[in-house]
């Protein structure tokens, strides 16, 4: 039954591919000379050899590129975090940050808002002020409260926060006024001691008397990894929104990674631009990543990222009717958001994960294509 339905996909897939060409062939807005040409062509590389010998190549960039990455697969929650750790570069954090602070933002979780700033970076802070690498509520709370709103709005903030990222709880009873017995509880909370050991050594530091220093090297990527690997870890029990979200992220890293490297002319002003790195960038005109194009190639990859990580239990909780596909349209506002914008053109820095997955089915297109020949 399921290859019934991947084979559905793929189909699905492939006319999705087939549209935007049709709709790319329409337009007359010409960013880069043969820009237009270029990413035709590259498309119908794609519907040509993405669905042959099975969807093969689709199955091997989701589960060797994009699980590897940011998803693995393992019994181990701590080898999950780990793996997922490893595999951080600079560039790289700053895609996955942005990809997920909108599906956080998305989500109604106030990670991110107001004049103090991004509540996620407050918590690094309370983390590195403590000698015990544990934040106690009301430390958090006396950091980072706001005069002009009610305590109440920090508390709910901080909760929304912890509860979200997985942080590990623990309640502590400290006597208050022993003549009258009265004592008060504080929440405190705590990575995990499988992850607080994986974390020692480059992001922090435990002295002979227990205390721990904390380096420079933990930064909010640390909380970031761990909540990817809990999801990771409860893969198949993650409620319908959590699964939306994030096959759309993957699905955006995937178109993202599909568009072919263009070469700009020598005399374009870009090479002259000090924030434009030809070795590190490839421009991507704003005629290819149009609300239209993403519109019709979205939803496919969408089900197609879908079933490959969850099966038909991931692949059923998938919405996309007209109603509840709003979710996935603003993904596509979330590319402007992970590329850099340069001299009015997107810019699409070369991490790692995009150059892993480009190679691949460059390998497997020149490979096909001299086989036809």
């Amino acid at each position: 039954m399921e290859v019934s339905f991947w084979n559905e996909l793929l189909e699905e897939f492939k006319t999705s591919l087939d549209n935007s060409i049709e709709i790319i062939k329409e337009k007359d807005v010409e960013d880069v000379p043969g820009a237009k040409d270029r990413l035709i062509n590259k498309l119908e590389q794609l519907r040509n050899f993405l669905p042959e010998n099975d969807g093969e190549l689709l199955k091997k960039v989701i589960s060797n590129s994009i699980e590897k990455t940011f998803f693995p697969k393992s019994e181990s929650f701590a080898s999950i975090f780990n793996q997922i750790l490893d595999s951080r570069t600079e560039e790289q954090d700053f895609i996955i940050q942005e990809l997920l602070n909108g599906f956080i933002s998305s989500q109604g979780k106030a990670i991110a808002s107001g004049e103090e700033g991004p509540i996620l970076d407050h918590l690094v802070e309370a983390f590195k002020k403590t000698s015990d690498f544990k934040v106690l509520d009301h430390q958090f709370y006396a950091m980072f409260g706001n005069p002009n709103k009610p305590r109440k709005y920090v508390v709910n903030r901080f909760k929304n926060l912890v509860e979200f990222l997985g942080l590990e709880k623990e309640d502590i009873s400290i006597e208050r006024d022993i003549s009258q017995g009265s004592q008060k509880i504080y929440s405190s909370y705590k990575f995990p001691k499988e992850i607080t050991k994986i974390l020692e050594g480059k992001y922090i530091k435990v002295k002979e008397n227990g205390e721990t220093i904390i380096t420079d090297n933990f930064d909010k990527m640390v909380f970031i990894s761990y909540f990817l690997a809990k999801i990771s870890k409860n893969r198949n029990n993650l409620d319908m929104y959590s699964i939306n979200g994030i096959s759309a992220i993957f699905s955006l890293i995937l178109i993202i990674s599909f568009m072919p490297k263009l070469e700009i002319g020598e005399s374009n002003p870009l090479l002259r631009d000090s924030h434009f790195d030809p070795k590190k960038m490839s421009v991507i005109p704003k005629s290819w990543l149009t609300k239209d194009i993403l519109s019709v190639l979205l939803p496919s990859l969408i089900k197609i990222v879908a079933f490959r990580i969850g099966g038909m239990k991931w692949l059923d909780k998938i919405a996309l009717s007209e109603n509840k596909r709003k979710m996935h349209l603003q993904a596509q506002f979330l590319l402007k958001d992970v590329n850099k914008w340069i001299l009015g053109n997107m810019c699409r820095v070369e991490i790692p994960i995009f150059v892993e997955i480009s190679n691949i089915i460059n390998e497997i297109i020149i490979t096909g294509e001299k086989s036809d020949d």
